[in-house]
């Protein structure tokens, strides 16, 4: 039972589940909502909704920029940490003259040893508190980096090209956080161009209404 207890909160964590993770993840969102970026934010809103069209670009890029520095963890130092380890297992797999590589792997067969089929390993003390794992054959490698609480957050998959980040807890709270700050504004804003365009015309003082009463 407390094998099983333990498997379950590390797949609990990969996915950013633990009740720890979910609670920094609030707290890096709130952080992240500084007044200034909370006023860009809605200024990009109502020139959006004047516009007559749904988030710009700008509002886009503005949104990932506060996340990065505010939110986002720093993957690039443990990916290359990660990646020279998936370099030193292809050279493992292929030696140093890939053209001998087939009847290499015969003599080894023959004698029963020779380069390895499978490299698997766990890396603790990465950059930033990080962890990480690789699975790699001579066809495909395969490698994953966790932030010091466990959760994933970048991938590498030889048959999908190369390293792909993922999505934390924390960034995916705060996109959801800056995209309410956003509509809220950008229906307030909707809402005073629709009311404004439905006031009938007022008259000004002194002046009467006039009808045109021609046929």
């Amino acid at each position: 039972m407390q094998i099983g207890g333990v498997n379950s909160l590390r797949e609990a964590a990969r996915w950013g589940e633990t009740p720890i993770i979910k609670k920094k993840a609030v707290e890096a969102s709130k952080n992240a909502m500084t007044d200034d970026f909370v006023k860009k934010l809605q200024e990009l809103a109502r020139r959006d909704a004047q516009k007559g069209g749904g988030m710009s670009q700008e509002a886009i890029d503005l949104r990932f920029a506060q996340m990065g520095k505010y939110v986002s963890p720093d993957r690039s130092a443990p990916i290359a940490q990660m990646t020279q380890e998936l370099q030193k297992a292809e050279k493992a797999h292929k030696g140093e003259d890939p053209t001998l590589e087939f009847l290499d792997r015969m003599l080894a067969h023959l004698k029963g040893k020779g380069r390895p089929e499978r490299i698997v390993k766990s890396f603790s003390g990465l950059a930033g508190g990080c962890s990480g794992d690789l699975h790699s054959t001579p066809e495909n490698q395969v490698a994953t980096v966790y932030s010091p609480d466990g959760e994933e957050i970048a991938h590498y998959n030889t048959s999908n090209g190369g390293w792909m980040n993922l999505p934390t807890r924390a960034e995916n709270q705060f996109l959801r956080d800056s995209t309410d700050v956003y509509m809220q504004a950008w229906n307030a804003a909707r809402a005073e161009i629709k009311n404004g365009a439905q006031k009938p015309p007022v008259a000004c003082e002194g002046e009467t209404a006039t009808f045109d009463v021609r046929a």
